[in-house]
C-alpha cells in the first residue's frame, strides 16, 4: 500500500507542477540550461545530462493504458490528465568522465607534460543534482594535476523527474483503440520550452475469444519531446496488457520492450570562440514491469508502478472510457 500512496502523492504533485511551471518562467529568452550547457564541451555534457534522457524517456513510456480492456460495441471517447515521475537514485545526481588524451589540448607549451598523454577527469553534479556544488575539469599526468577548470552547478535538485499530459483515446471498433498526447510550446522556467507529442495504438483479442479469464490488449506508442532549444528526444514502446475488472476495481499488469533516445544541439563558448556541439544519447532502459489499479467512481482514478532500471510512478484522472 505504500507504494500506492506514493504514486496518488507524487500525480497530485505532478498536477500541481503542470500548472506552476508556468508561472515561474524567466522573461530571458535563453533558457538557464542552454546557458550551463555553453560553458562545457562534449563530454562533459553526456554525463551531466544523462539522468534527464532516462528519465524523461521512462516517463514518456508510461502510463500508456489504464486497463486491458477496450469494448467493442460501438464508439468510445475518453479524456485524461496523466503524471509520471520517474525516482532519481543518488548515483543519478552526480556523474565522473575519465578519458586519455594529447595534454597539448589542455595546457601552455611551458606547462609540465605538454605534448604528452595524460588523462582528463569531468565530474560534478548531474543536471538533476545537488544545489550549491560545482563541477570540475581537472587533467593529471602521471597522476599529478597539471590542469584545473571549474565546471557547472545542477539545473534543479530534483529526487523524481515529473512529466504531465493530456490525452484523448478512441475506441470501441473491431477491438482498436487510439491514443494522442499533446502539449503545446509552453514556458518551463530554468529548462525553456516544452513541447510534447504522441500517437499509440492498442489491440485486443478478447470479442473473438469471449472465454479467455482476463481482458488482454497489446499496443504501441511513439513519442517526442522538445525541451527548449537544446534538446529533441524520441521514444517508443510495446507492450503486453492483461487485467481483470473487480467493480469498481480494475487491476492490470503488463510488460514491455521500450527505447528512447536525446539529440543534443547547443553552442560552446570558450575564449571567445564558439563551437556547435551535436551529439546524441541512449536511454538506459530497455524493459519494464507494470503493476497498476484503475477505481472507477464516475470517473476514473489510476495509478500505477513501473519496474525497470529506473522506478516510475503514473497516476491519471480519466474521464469517460
Amino acid at each position: 500500500m505504500k507504494h500506492w500512496h506514493k504514486g496518488a502523492l507524487l500525480l497530485a504533485a505532478a498536477l500541481l507542477l503542470a500548472t506552476a511551471l508556468p508561472a515561474v518562467a524567466q522573461d530571458d529568452e535563453q533558457d538557464e540550461l542552454s546557458e550551463l550547457l555553453s560553458d562545457v564541451g562534449e563530454t562533459y555534457a553526456r554525463g551531466y545530462l544523462a539522468p534527464l534522457i532516462s528519465g524523461f524517456g521512462i516517463n514518456q513510456n508510461s502510463g500508456l493504458y489504464h486497463t486491458a480492456h477496450i469494448p467493442n460495441t460501438g464508439l468510445t471517447l475518453g479524456f485524461a490528465i496523466k503524471g509520471m515521475a520517474s525516482k532519481l537514485e543518488s548515483e543519478d545526481k552526480t556523474f565522473r568522465v575519465s578519458q586519455r588524451v594529447d595534454l597539448a589540448d589542455w595546457l601552455d607549451p611551458s606547462d609540465p607534460g605538454y605534448g604528452e598523454e595524460g588523462t582528463i577527469v569531468f565530474e560534478g553534479p548531474t543536471v538533476f543534482g545537488a544545489e550549491g556544488e560545482t563541477g570540475s575539469v581537472t587533467a593529471y599526468w602521471h597522476g599529478i594535476p597539471v590542469y584545473e577548470a571549474e565546471g557547472i552547478e545542477s539545473l534543479v535538485d530534483l529526487d523524481y523527474v515529473p512529466l504531465v499530459t493530456p490525452e484523448l483515446s478512441v475506441g470501441g471498433i473491431a477491438g482498436l483503440r487510439g491514443t494522442i498526447r499533446w502539449v503545446p510550446d509552453i514556458d518551463a522556467g530554468d529548462v525553456g520550452k516544452i513541447k510534447y507529442m504522441g500517437l499509440g495504438v492498442s489491440y485486443s483479442p478478447n470479442a473473438f475469444f469471449p472465454t479467455l479469464p482476463v481482458d488482454v490488449a497489446v499496443g504501441m506508442f511513439q513519442q517526442s519531446l522538445d525541451i527548449g532549444d537544446v534538446i529533441e528526444s524520441t521514444a517508443s514502446s510495446y507492450y503486453l496488457a492483461v487485467s481483470k475488472n473487480f467493480a469498481p476495481l480494475t487491476v492490470y499488469a503488463g510488460v514491455a520492450t521500450e527505447e528512447s533516445s536525446m539529440d543534443v544541439h547547443y553552442t560552446y563558448e570558450d575564449d571567445g570562440e564558439t563551437t556547435e556541439i551535436d551529439f546524441s544519447l541512449d536511454g538506459v532502459q530497455e524493459k519494464r514491469t507494470t503493476l497498476g489499479a484503475t477505481l472507477t467512481m464516475g470517473l476514473k482514478l489510476n495509478v500505477e508502478m513501473n519496474m525497470g532500471n529506473m522506478t516510475n510512478y503514473s497516476g491519471g484522472l480519466i474521464f469517460g472510457f
